[in-house]
């Protein structure tokens, strides 16, 4: 048996879904996924035919809140649910995709002996990742930068997991499904699965104020779709682009994302030019923005200051993109070649060095 464990956002979730897709094309049927209880990962696993299991767990925090405290009980009442659940399950070997779901899990493996292959998909690990990596037999990682962060790990190159859907994408049926010609570039705008303001914000003003010279696709996020009836045929909104993303993104000309792992990949794997923003450090621990300045350093992205951006900041530079194909398509090269591919397999082949 094998339990995959990790959720909360798309940046976790995805990954595991591939690597579980992966795991079900080699004939692996007795898979088990850990996450939140009443998490958005419970949905997916169903989608996969994958038994779920939700347990309690707390967000790990660099600063200080109250929540903390509530939280260290959350993620100890998941450590406890983890370690009777494992010895029901009795699992040959835990994979963690990181994050604060992950961590009970994870402990509990290590208090029951049970191997553990983790993975990292930012360049800088987040600090739920640095906690599983201590028990974790393996580290497996997206980018050769990141091996330097666990100098006394088995660490392994593998990429980063992207999604079947991406990976059967065609630009015919993109164009198709968004109801658009050929006649204009198409710009796809993208926060992750849960949106971002400071795009979103962005892309309405953009759109508002000014004549597009592109047809505009615009991923919300849940919940954050204008409401009301939009007449305008160069524009397609959604709060979130499910079966059909490989399709949209094969369609998109130019991307406009945060740079979360997950988004870079998808971008590298398409070839295609981006236009990042990452969310800032007092957002986060900073771990887009060295994805971001990443790609930046290499030739395959323009980075804008979320604190700064504007509509009109954004159709500057998206203008200046289009009338540079030569520089686009180096750009869409640059980000592939910055991206491992088969990271699934890579993954897989890992985890059944264990079985074996």
């Amino acid at each position: 048996m094998i339990v995959i464990t990790g959720g909360g956002t798309g940046g976790h979730i995805f990954p595991n879904v591939s690597v579980i897709g992966e795991l079900q094309r080699r004939g692996c049927e007795n898979i088990v996924w850990v996450g939140e209880k009443c998490g958005k990962e419970e949905g997916w696993a169903e989608r996969l035919g994958v038994r779920y299991c939700g347990i309690l767990t707390g967000k790990l925090r660099r600063y200080f809140s109250l929540r903390n405290f509530l939280d260290i009980f959350l993620v100890c009442a998941g450590v406890f649910q983890s370690f009777f659940l494992f010895l029901k399950l009795r699992p040959d070997i835990v994979f963690s995709k990181g994050g604060f779901v992950a961590v009970p899990p994870v402990c509990a493996a290590r208090l029951l002996r049970i191997p553990v292959v983790t993975h990292e998909s930012d360049i800088l690990p987040g600090l739920a990742t640095r906690i599983i990596a201590r028990s974790a037999r393996v580290v497996c990682v997206s980018w050769e930068k990141t091996e330097a962060c666990f100098p006394d790990k088995n660490v392994v190159l593998t990429g980063n997991p992207i999604r079947d859907v991406i990976t059967r994408g065609e630009r015919v049926r993109g164009l198709s499904f968004l109801g658009f010609h050929e006649s204009l570039p198409v710009v796809l705008v993208m926060g992750g699965s849960l949106g971002a303001s400071s795009l979103n914000s962005a892309a309405w003003d953009m759109r508002d104020r000014f004549d597009l010279p592109f047809n505009l696709v615009h991923q919300c996020g849940e919940g954050k779709r204008r409401r009301g009836q939009i007449n305008d045929p160069r524009y397609r909104a959604f709060e979130f682009i499910r079966d059909e993303m490989g399709d949209v993104l094969a369609a998109a000309d130019i991307v406009v994302s945060r740079s979360g792992a997950g988004a870079l990949f998808e971008i590298g794997y398409m070839k295609k030019p981006a236009v990042l923003v990452p969310l800032p450090k007092s957002k986060s621990r900073g771990e887009q923005l060295h994805n971001a300045r990443y790609f930046e350093e290499n030739g395959a992205a323009v980075v804008l200051d979320d604190e700064t951006l504007s509509g009109e900041i954004l159709l500057s530079t998206i203008r200046m993109l289009l009338q540079d194909s030569s520089r686009m398509n180096d750009m869409g090269r640059n980000a592939a070649s910055l991206c491992a591919q088969d990271a699934a397999k890579r993954i897989v082949d890992t985890l059944e060095s264990f079985l074996s």
